[in-house]
């Protein structure tokens, strides 16, 4: 007894000091600046929100309505702090732990279990990928990581099934490619289940409970006429980042589904032999995951963080004798070989330069703890907007502009969060007004409708706007400059 004891406590105490370690490498991160583009536009589409506005008609952004949802909740409990945004996609990353553990405790045993909830620490917080960011990615694989434990948990039975096809529909309504991973378990449950009949049954099960999300917000969306809009901004518009083909598109767009035509082919040989497992299902996993990893052909390192939960279970998998037999050797080549391929294609830079990158943000982080460096200092080492964006922040404050009506032509959104900005336009990035059909011709008449009190023209703006500068000089008067920034006042 007094062993079972022991060996309990030291598992425990090592699960307990890998989430700390997890937690001190995603410490640095409470400390960031209102840097990170794509973070200011979820907050400035949060902010609106939390002032009543509603989302794709007042505020507008192309993604599905959960991230703004999560960002309005944290400011309106929390206020607009970095520190608290960060803080709660912490907590996030380190139920996404315990849920992996839980997982591979399940599948592959205790000892395993902790090699793999290691890995995904390691991996899901490094600045290289991304991982510390409050995006989309890290938001949505934690109901994912969920909908697979309860569905494994309880044996697939319907309870846990319909409960799996919520999650997988949460996450996807984080970010689109989150509904591919629902696909891996549809899949391994035809492989799986005996009986066809009932293989039809628990389909429809996980696909009810798929729905149910969606449809609350068909019908919500419904009620304000904004069923088009939603449809456009959330998935329609999603189709520009496919048209942004790389090179070698044919090839790059066979190797993405090339490892699932493997892992699918494995698990009905593995079917015919009787030896279908949850191995199987990891592999299915991997393979759709990365599927969105590698969707747009974009390279942004967030993309890749979809690809964590299910890489940290494989790699744990790796027995110490690997199996040679001439049909898993040939499954591997196809499986991974491509997934190796697409990463060499796409994210080619990656590698000694990215940790290189890894070990400067530490560094930097240390020596602005250390008062080795000053904040100025510290915020342009993130991006050059920061101090642009603060300086900014004190110029409304100091013309008690602060909740007034604002409109900035450029690409610091984080202005509209942080200053408390009520923006006349639902557009909150001159790449949008760009993207978006009519968006330039919406955005004069809403400045002419409701007029700001002040304009803000950014050096990063998005190219030239020549019916706003036409605007500008007909009804604003240039008031200020404010790093590079040039601020109309409204005339009287």
């Amino acid at each position: 007894m007094k062993k079972v004891f022991a060996d309990f406590r030291r598992h425990h105490i090592i699960f307990l000091l890998i989430l700390g370690a997890i937690f001190l490498f995603r410490l640095p991160s409470l400390f960031e600046p209102f840097w990170y583009g794509d973070e200011g536009i979820f907050a400035a589409v949060g902010r609106n929100l939390n002032f009543g506005g509603t989302l794709y008609q007042t505020a507008w952004d192309n993604k599905p309505p959960m991230i703004y949802l999560t960002y309005a909740a944290i400011f309106k409990t929390f206020g607009v702090s970095m520190f608290w945004l960060r803080l709660v996609t912490l907590v996030v990353a380190l139920v996404t732990a315990a849920a992996i553990y839980e997982i591979a405790q399940k599948v592959l045993g205790e000892k395993r279990a902790l090699l793999a909830t290691g890995i995904f620490g390691v991996l899901s917080s490094l600045r290289i990928i991304e991982g510390n960011l409050a995006l989309t990615e890290i938001f949505m694989i934690l109901p994912i990581s969920l909908a697979f434990l309860v569905a494994i948990k309880r044996n697939f039975d319907y309870l846990s099934l319909f409960a799996a096809g919520l999650l997988f529909a949460l996450g996807s309504l984080y970010k689109q490619v989150g509904a591919l991973e629902a696909a891996a378990l549809g899949i391994f449950l035809f492989v799986y289940t005996k009986r066809f009949l009932e293989f039809v049954k628990k389909g429809f099960v996980l696909t009810l409970g798929f729905l149910v999300p969606y449809l609350f917000f068909i019908l919500y969306f419904a009620q304000k006429n904004l069923v088009g809009e939603y449809i456009f901004a959330a998935y329609t518009y999603y189709q520009i980042y496919l048209n942004e083909s790389p090179q070698y598109q044919i090839f790059i767009n066979i190797l993405k589904f090339m490892p699932i035509v493997a892992s699918i082919a494995f698990a009905i040989y593995q079917k015919k032999k009787g030896q279908v497992s949850l191995l199987n299902l990891f592999f299915l996993w991997g393979a759709f995951s990365f599927l969105g990893s590698f969707f747009s052909g974009r390279t942004y390192g967030h993309y890749l963080v979809q690809g964590v939960p299910a890489l940290s279970l494989l790699l744990a998998s790796i027995p110490r004798k690997i199996d040679f037999r001439r049909s898993f050797v040939v499954f591997l080549v196809f499986f991974a070989l491509p997934l190796l391929l697409l990463f060499k294609f796409l994210f080619a830079d990656y590698g000694v330069v990215e940790l290189r990158t890894q070990v400067k943000y530490w560094k930097n982080f240390f020596s602005f703890a250390s008062d080795g460096r000053t904040l100025s200092q510290y915020n342009d080492s993130y991006d050059s907007n920061v101090n642009k964006i603060m300086a900014l922040d004190n110029f409304i404050r100091s013309r008690e502009a602060r909740g007034k009506t604002v409109y900035v032509w450029g690409d610091i959104a984080w202005l509209y969060a942080i200053s408390d900005l009520n923006n006349p336009s639902r557009y909150v990035t001159s790449f949008h007004v760009f993207g978006v059909p009519g968006g330039r011709e919406e955005v004069i008449n809403n400045l002419r409708e409701n007029p700001p009190v002040y304009i803000i023209l950014a050096p990063s703006s998005i190219g030239y706007f020549d019916e706003l500068e036409k605007l500008l000089a007909t009804s604003y008067t240039h008031t200020s400059t404010v790093e590079d920034s040039r601020i109309f006042q409204r005339k009287d």
